[in-house]
Order: C-alpha cells, then structure tokens, then sequence
C-alpha cells in the first residue's frame, strides 16, 4: 500500500470530488442478496486480504491547493450491520478510512461507494473480488488467497490515456430539460425495486426493433408526460452513462465512463402513445455510441482537466468553475438511466448469489428528484427507481407503461428509513 500513498484523482473525480460536501457526495450502491447470513468476522477478514490488491479503492479524498487528491489508507473500510435502507451518502470526512463502506443485514450484502473512487463497472471489480474471497472463506477458514496479479492499468486514469487536446470536440446543441415534477427533500431517499424476467423484457424491445435500455428509456418519457400536470413543451431528456471501456480498450477499476443521452420533444402533445416515442428514439443512440462520436465527449470531458491555465489556479478558485459545470452538465436532463448490463457471476459465486442490485444514489445534488439504475443477473432485470422525495407517482407511471406493453413486474419497495 505505502507504494500508493497517494495518487491523482482520475478526470471524472474532478467533477465528483467537486460536489461533495460535509453533507452530500455522489455515492451509489451494489448489493446481493446471498442464499446465507451474511458472517461480519469473515467479511471483515475477506476486506482485510483483498486490500492491498486493490489501492486506488483504499484511498479517501483530500483536498490539495491546486487539485483534490486521493490518499491511500491502511484502514479497513466501515463495516457493519446496516440500520437504514436509505443509502446514506459518503461526504467528506477526517476519519482515514477509504470512501466506500460494507453494510450487511441478514443475507444482503451491500458496498456503497463515492463515486470519486471509481464508476459501477470498475468498483465491482473489488466487490466481486471480495465476494469470492468471501465465499473462499466460508467454506475453508484457513483458503489461501491467490489473487489475480496486480496490473498498474487499473489504478490509471484512463481518460488521459485517450484524451486528445488538439482533437475535435462535441458541439451537440443542448437543451433546457423538462424536469419531473415534485420538491426534492433533502435528506430523504426511496428506493423502488421493478423486478422482470430478462428474456421478456429483451423480446418486447427486440419486436420495437430496440434495446433495452432504448425501451426502457421510451418507458420513462411516456411515464414522465403522462405524469406532468400540464402539457410539456421542453425536451424530456434522458441521460445515458457509457461504460467507455467497450470503445477504449482500458483495464481501470477507476471511472472510465461518459454522458450520453436520449432526447425527445413532445411539443405540447398530450396523445403520445407508447409506439410513436419509440420510433423517434430509436436509433439515437446508435448514431451517438460511435467511437468518433464518443472521442469529440472524451476531448471535452478532458478540456478542464488538461487546460495548462486551469491547472495551476488555486483549488479555491477552480472549483467552484468545475462545479458550475458539473451542476449544468447533470441539470440539463430530466433523469439518469444507468443499466450496467448482465453481472457475470463467476463459478465460486453461482450458487451463492440469489439476486443483484444497482442503486444510482441520492442526485439532489445535480437537482434531479428520481434517478434509474439497472442490471440482470440470475434471470432477473432489476429497474431500480431511487427518489428523493415521498411522492413516488413519476415511478408509478414509468411502472405502469412497461406493464401496459406486456411485461410482468413485481415490485419491492424501502420507505426512507424502512426496510425493503
């Protein structure tokens, strides 16, 4: 660990580790439920052995003068039994430990992490790391661990790594964005669970001739102008992050993903049916998910980070720049949608795992009041809906237009503080 005692914070943590405060940081969520309790003496083993394998993820935010910085930490990270299924976020704190806890109740088993220490595809990596060695451990206390070796490309910041300063940039026009009607409620977050059978919900968007993610994205602007208490006239935009490692080829376990996005204009129409949205969806991200066309998001993403002016202005100055732009950047949409796909369970973790979860977390932050995450594992597509507010008709509409196409959802829910 001493060899990585610290390190830059990666070009996506700028924006994250710009927002976070004492009271609020972008922090989202993977869980399992496992077929067992969960043992806290055998996980807290478990994090203690995957530690050194994984530096960049045993780090915590500090602030330096010229940029904010992560520093490595000896420390295990704050494991316990959970007592609120709301997701409390990870804030700036002095305590030394890495920026992202375990939590457990009985077999749910859950890591919550900033989203300065990396995107959903590359923390899972840990998280699936110490899942196995978890299981290892169940079944044979004394297991040697045996990692994978170590690749020093998964601490870099890959976004450098492709970032091209005299590259052409993305010009898109954007858009004030419709926003979901309600009062966010600070403090306060819900989680709605809408749980369906992955080969149906693939053959419905496959006869739309979509993906999933378009189809469910049709499912949100439906849901959202039936939900609107007068016609809508702004653009319902939905935000789309893009796992760039796909296009790039990158082992990071860091933040390797970007913004892109679906867009529809409703024009004032209050008879938009279900067919006619996804006929102007469709295709949109094909023409946006190009490696050309993600390279002009990758240079402008990198454009702050890397101007040679920027560089050197104080942090106290330059932050508050980067957080203008980060509250525009996510402002200017109605909603995220993050679906991070299959969870490829490994063969020590197929009979173990009953169920995954992705949670986006709290974004009142970005001013956002709902927010979507997804992913399919065993069978099961699992849309969750997270709120910040009581008032959950926005997601009871979105529900309520997949299951008018045919799909079968059954829903579980947490209120606040209670459990699921």
């Amino acid at each position: 660990m001493k060899k990585y005692n610290w390190m830059k914070v990666d070009t996506a943590s700028i924006m994250f580790s710009s927002l976070s405060s004492k009271t609020w940081g972008r922090t989202f969520r993977s869980a399992v439920l496992l077929k067992d309790e969960v043992k806290p003496e055998i996980l807290k083993k478990a994090a203690a052995d995957i530690m050194p394998r994984y530096p960049s993820m045993h780090t915590c935010i500090k602030k330096g003068f010229f940029w904010n910085y992560q520093e490595g930490t000896e420390l295990l990270p704050e494991i316990r039994e959970e007592f609120s299924a709301q997701l409390l976020p990870i804030t700036l704190r002095n305590d030394g430990r890495p920026d992202f806890r375990l939590v457990y109740y009985k077999n749910r088993l859950a890591m919550e992490c900033a989203h300065y220490l990396g995107d959903g595809m590359g923390s899972n990596k840990y998280f699936t790391a110490l899942l196995e060695r978890y299981t290892e451990l169940i079944y044979n206390p004394d297991a040697p661990y045996n990692p994978t070796p170590f690749n020093p490309e998964e601490i870099t910041n890959a976004f450098n790594d492709y970032y091209q300063p005299d590259g052409s940039k993305d010009v898109e026009e954007e858009f004030k964005a419709y926003k979901i009607e309600g009062e966010i409620e600070p403090g306060f977050l819900q989680f709605v669970f809408a749980l369906m059978n992955v080969d149906e919900l693939h053959e419905k968007a496959k006869e739309k001739g979509l993906t999933i993610t378009e189809y469910l994205a049709c499912a949100l602007i439906l849901g959202t102008l039936r939900h609107a208490e007068k016609p809508v006239t702004d653009p319902v935009i939905i935000a789309i992050p893009v796992n760039l490692r796909r296009f790039f080829p990158s082992e990071t376990v860091r933040n390797f993903t970007i913004q892109s996005r679906i867009d529809f204009f409703p024009e004032g129409r209050t008879d938009w049916q279900f067919d006619e949205i996804c006929d102007k969806v469709k295709g949109q991200l094909e023409k946006r998910l190009t490696v050309p066309e993600l390279q002009k998001i990758l240079n402008n993403f990198g454009s702050l980070a890397n101007n040679k002016v920027i560089r050197f202005v104080p942090n106290f100055i330059k932050l508050p720049v980067v957080r203008l732009r980060q509250e525009k950047s996510h402002g200017n949409n109605t909603t995220i949608l993050t679906n991070t796909g299959k969870s490829e369970l490994s063969p020590i973790l197929e009979n173990e795992v009953i169920r995954a979860d992705g949670i986006n977390g709290d974004t009142s932050g970005y001013g956002l009041i709902s927010t979507c995450s997804a992913l399919s594992c065993n069978g099961i597509f699992n849309l969750c809906f997270s709120t910040c507010s009581h008032d959950i008709s926005w997601t009871r509409e979105c529900v309520r237009v997949i299951t008018e196409q045919g799909v079968r959802v059954r829903i579980e829910s947490t209120h606040g503080n209670g459990e699921k």
